[in-house]
């Protein structure tokens, strides 16, 4: 029997599929360097809003962590398209969708 991973969104719970970040790493990469972060601070800390250059928002980041300290750390493929996380050593920090 194949384990399935669940995650949560606003809308409920759908099966996601682990894939290799290999796979999407370098497009991944190539997308964080090109976001416009807006920034913005809660009750918890500072948040990174990342958005894509129509402005459509595709990621975020929470803490102080800089956008040039980013690494990939793990991919999904959901019905959204690609999702993966983004670390900042060895802490998950937020996440980015890939476009198409």
């Amino acid at each position: 029997m194949e384990a399935k991973v669940w995650h949560f969104v606003e809308f409920g719970e759908f099966p996601v599929e682990e894939i290799d970040v290999e796979e999407v790493k370098d497009d991944a990469l190539k997308l964080l360097r090109r976001v416009r972060v807006d920034m913005y601070e809660t009750s918890r800390g500072t948040v990174m809003k990342l958005l894509d250059e129509y402005g459509n928002y595709i990621g975020k980041v929470v803490g102080e962590c800089p956008i040039e300290k980013l690494t990939i750390g793990s991919a999904y493929q959901t019905p959204f398209g690609v999702k993966v996380t983004l670390d900042c050593g060895e802490t998950i920090v937020g996440w980015l969708y890939l476009e198409g």
